[in-house]
């Protein structure tokens, strides 16, 4: 039952994942939601991104035909994922390898963008990951993930889906980032209904500069 599915184990499902990722994921580039982080980003000061969980890179192509000019990159654990992106984005930067140990230098990139990769991970890691992000970003960090401040909603998720959902604004908070600003992602803008669609929100946060 994925219901007791650890971050470890859902890395490892993720890591001997067999598809096409270019029909499963990167050809999924224009997806509806994906151009709501596109146009979130349009209004912040920024040059340079990193995605974790990037898989073969739906989002970098989304941003990079709508921002150009900017620099992208990704982390993802597959391997496969990581070769599709490389071959793709011919001048990113990529690396096999888990959001919790990013192999990246401190404050190396502006943003960090996360795209339902949190919900992969559990309670105990989730602040390692997150203070990860804040490790190497510069400037914010972005993430479209699922977010709940009901105890009771957050539970009858892992019990149906087996995905983790946070208090964003009080988490990012006690952790340091500052200027959290959260939108629910609307229902046109994630077709196919839940979870996505009860759970999914777009949040923003500002790093410490020291």
């Amino acid at each position: 039952m994925r219901l007791f599915n650890t971050t470890n184990k859902w890395k490892n499902w993720w890591i001997n994942r067999k598809l096409d990722w270019k029909v499963s994921y990167l050809d999924n580039w224009d997806h509806p939601h994906r151009y709501l982080i596109s146009a979130l980003l349009s209004r912040l000061q920024w040059i340079s991104l990193i995605e974790i969980g990037c898989g073969a890179g739906a989002n970098l192509m989304n941003i990079i035909k709508n921002l150009p000019g900017k620099q992208v990159g990704g982390v993802d654990v597959n391997s496969e994922a990581i070769a599709l992106a490389e071959k793709t984005f011919k001048h990113g930067v990529f690396k096999v390898g888990s959001a919790e140990d990013i192999m990246m230098s401190d404050k190396s990139t502006d943003v960090v963008l996360s795209d339902m990769c949190l919900i992969y991970v559990g309670s105990k890691k989730i602040k390692k990951y997150l203070l990860e992000m804040k490790r190497i970003a510069r400037k914010y960090v972005v993430l479209c993930e699922f977010h709940s401040d009901n105890l009771w909603n957050k539970l009858a998720l892992k019990i149906n889906s087996g995905y983790n959902a946070y208090n964003y604004k009080k988490l990012l908070t006690k952790l340091g980032f500052y200027d959290v600003m959260l939108t629910k992602v609307p229902t046109e803008s994630w077709p196919g209904g839940d979870p996505q669609r009860t759970f999914a929100y777009l949040i923003v946060a500002k790093v410490p500069k020291i």
